[in-house]
């Protein structure tokens, strides 16, 4: 969801805290950036926002944003954009069960670089790509049976930096969250004689997900806590890992996360706890037949936002449900742009349609959408508080 202005407007005003860091961040070519003096290093901290979302205060080096070393990479390898939205935002959202939002500040991770990662979602070969961490092809007579024989079951390996502040006003790494996107549907293509490309799809079990999904991460814990990775910086920082199952490529909803871990300093992964994440669209009739009291009362408010306008308004949602309970709500309002009043006016009425036909206690996010796809309007309702309204 595009943020709104005012927010957008807050993060720039960053405050100015002199320090360095301990762990300095590599360049695109992947080499570690030459710094003369430390010291006159400026590290600047967004101020706190204020929401319940709770969201980490980011880190920003002589005012500018560091992008993490895969930035972009995620859009070659995860091909539902929802699955890419949902694993980086739900990480941090993991991550507060870990690191206290109020004494951690967030950064994109550094240190998994750009062609290391590439080579490890690749299929391991002990002479080409001796660190791929998905599976050789399997047996079979044909390249289509040793795919489906041995699909890859990762599909992309995600890095947040989480730093703490000092005495002395330096900012130092505190802990990890990597984040494991692993697929339930492997599709891949075979190519015959003369070059034409057949593609083909294998479903993966979810048992086969998760037990696959915690092999992988206790082999990335070894790599990251080795000697010969950033010199075995990392034996003393606190690792989280979160697997993440990603929903088909043509899903309307996107993928969930099944389960998170934390391997202390100098030690291994401790016990896994299983993540009961659940996304319904609606209207739906997975949403009609297990979360029936959110789905009729979507239903009231898409027949009043359908009694608003004169056409059909094809009103969708998307809910996320934790332990069977919701946590948050989604809703797009897509129309024919007439012009600023009009936006003005549907999004007015949508607010006070949302206080009346919905429960309190969730978060609840409304987009007005033209049919360019453009954010005209959005909507903001957290739990028991005022809508909060913006007009783009």
């Amino acid at each position: 969801m595009k943020k709104p202005l005012w927010i957008l407007m807050i993060v720039l005003q960053a405050i100015i805290l002199s320090g360095c860091l301990s762990l300095f961040p590599e360049d695109e070519e992947g080499e570690r950036e030459e710094v003369t003096d430390p010291d006159e290093q400026v590290v600047e901290v967004v101020p706190h926002l204020v929401t319940p979302d709770n969201y980490y205060r980011s880190v920003l080096y002589d005012g500018a944003y560091l992008h993490g070393e895969s930035r972009g990479f995620g859009n070659s390898v995860v091909y539902n954009r929802l699955d890419l939205d949902k694993l980086e935002i739900g990480l941090q959202r993991i991550a507060q069960e870990y690191f206290e939002p109020e004494e951690y500040f967030f950064r994109e991770g550094q240190f998994i670089r750009r062609s290391q990662l590439n080579a490890w979602l690749m299929r391991y070969d002990e002479e080409d790509n001796p660190t791929g961490l998905n599976p050789p092809l399997g047996d079979g007579d044909d390249l289509r049976a040793q795919e489906e024989e041995q699909p890859r079951v990762l599909s992309h390996i995600l890095e947040h930096n989480y730093l703490v502040e000092n005495s002395n006003g330096q900012f130092n790494l505190g802990g990890i969250v990597i984040g494991l996107s692993l697929n339930s549907v492997y599709n891949f293509r075979v190519e015959d004689e003369e070059g034409l490309y057949y593609f083909y799809e294998t479903d993966i079990p979810d048992d086969v997900i998760e037990n696959e999904g915690q092999e992988l991460a206790e082999r990335v814990l070894e790599r990251i806590r080795s000697e010969n990775f950033e010199e075995g910086a990392f034996n003393d920082i606190p690792i989280v890992f979160a697997l993440f199952q990603e929903e088909p490529r043509d899903s309307a909803i996107p993928g969930r996360f099944i389960a998170m871990a934390k391997a202390d300093p100098n030690s291994g992964i401790d016990r896994w706890q299983r993540i009961d994440e659940t996304y319904y669209l609606f209207p739906s009739r997975d949403a009609n037949n297990n979360v029936r009291n959110e789905a009729d009362q979507f239903q009231r408010f898409s027949d009043d936002i359908q009694g608003f306008f004169d056409t059909y308004v094809g009103v969708v949602g998307t809910g996320r449900y934790l332990d069977n309970q919701i946590q948050e709500l989604t809703i797009e309002v897509p129309i024919r742009y007439q012009g600023t009043a009009e936006i003005v006016a549907i999004t007015q009425f949508a607010a006070n349609q949302i206080q009346q036909r919905f429960d309190e206690g969730y978060k609840i996010t409304l987009e007005v959408t033209s049919i360019s796809g453009n954010v005209e309007s959005v909507v903001i309702v957290n739990p028991n508080e005022e809508p909060v309204i913006h007009i783009f």
